[in-house]
């Protein structure tokens, strides 16, 4: 029975461990010190409360052992109680250190909820991070990279994790399960297509592990793409095509890319969403909508019908059943 008693004792944790050792030299020593001199500590918690005094030297001098026994036990006090305080002290600053430590190296798992997972560490999702704490600074991010030996953010809404992203402990200490949205970014120290390639791995690997969460994944081939929708991927950016599609407008010496930069520029101040038409817009032209939409501060960009995207639809065009209306509204920062 002592046996098994001692065994589970060693395997509590140290801190705990510590915490339970002075705690009982503290419960025996006040009560010692109340049946040796009952007249100057009356009651036990008057030798507890001594005994902490005196084993922390301390010693606010309230209550003194006043016979010759009590003072030997004073002493074994100081010589032992006062060094196991002090080792108490010590391991815990240790662990604090530690603590931090582990978490500056993406250590420690992440276990709050309804945040942003940013899988990659890149020029990419470093704006992208700036960009959300500057326009939604109250959303938590979780920042996932294998390469990093450090967080390189040092923001109390961002959170690194170092890990490989195509293992599941890896998703698992991100608290991917309570996560609202994952956005992937292409490893380019990859060539294009195997840096897609890792980029289908680890959303195969995400939507295994969560169903229904949205994921966004930058692919830098348009073959890939198809493969990209197959693994899970709920929204898919082709960056190599946009980058593209800027250097033919800077090209053709027309001033379209300084109009493209102006577009961006826009598209980072808006919130973007799909709302289904409202059945009383039903057969009225887009010109209407647009009118009524302008009044709550958003603006109609296009319609999603048949599951095919119409941008900047006509004025005379009529809103059909089952139409989904693109909107911008610019981001609040109340």
């Amino acid at each position: 029975m002592w046996y098994q008693v001692w065994r589970t004792y060693f395997q509590i944790p140290i801190l705990l461990r510590l915490f339970l050792t002075v705690i009982f030299f503290m419960i025996a020593f006040g009560s010692l010190m109340h049946f040796i001199e009952p007249d100057t500590f009356i009651t036990i918690f008057d030798g507890i409360w001594w005994a902490m005094i005196t084993g922390s030297t301390v010693g606010y001098g309230d209550l003194v052992p006043a016979t010759t026994l009590g003072r030997v036990i004073t002493m074994v006090l100081i010589l032992g109680g006062g060094g196991l305080l002090t080792f108490y002290m010590v391991s815990i600053s240790r662990g604090a250190i530690k603590w931090e430590q582990d978490y500056q190296k993406g250590e420690i798992s992440y276990y709050k909820d309804n945040h942003l997972i940013i899988v990659g560490w890149n020029e990419r999702s470093k704006r992208l991070i700036e960009m959300i704490q500057e326009k939604m600074s109250d959303t938590s991010i979780v920042l996932v990279d294998e390469s990093l030996r450090s967080d390189p953010v040092n923001s109390k809404y961002v959170h690194f994790i170092k890990g490989d992203p195509s293992r599941d402990e890896t998703w698992q200490k991100a608290n991917i399960s309570q996560a609202k949205k994952i956005m992937i970014t292409a490893d380019q120290s990859y060539s294009e297509k195997e840096a897609d390639i890792h980029t289908i791995l680890l959303t195969i690997t995400a939507r295994g592990l969560h169903k229904t969460i949205p994921i966004f994944v930058e692919i830098l081939t348009k073959d890939q793409q198809v493969n990209a929708e197959r693994a899970g991927a709920t929204e898919i950016i082709c960056t190599n095509i946009s980058t593209s599609t800027l250097f033919f407008h800077e090209l053709t010496g027309h001033r379209h890319g300084d109009a493209f930069k102006y577009i961006m520029s826009f598209l980072a101040e808006q919130e973007f969403s799909i709302k289904q038409a409202h059945e009383n817009w039903l057969g009225s032209d887009f010109l209407v909508i647009t009118d009524h939409l302008k009044k709550e501060e958003e603006l109609l960009l296009g319609v999603i019908r048949d599951n095919e995207m119409l941008m900047n639809p006509l004025s005379t065009d009529k809103v059909q059943k089952k139409d989904h209306l693109i909107i911008a509204r610019k981001i609040s920062h109340d």
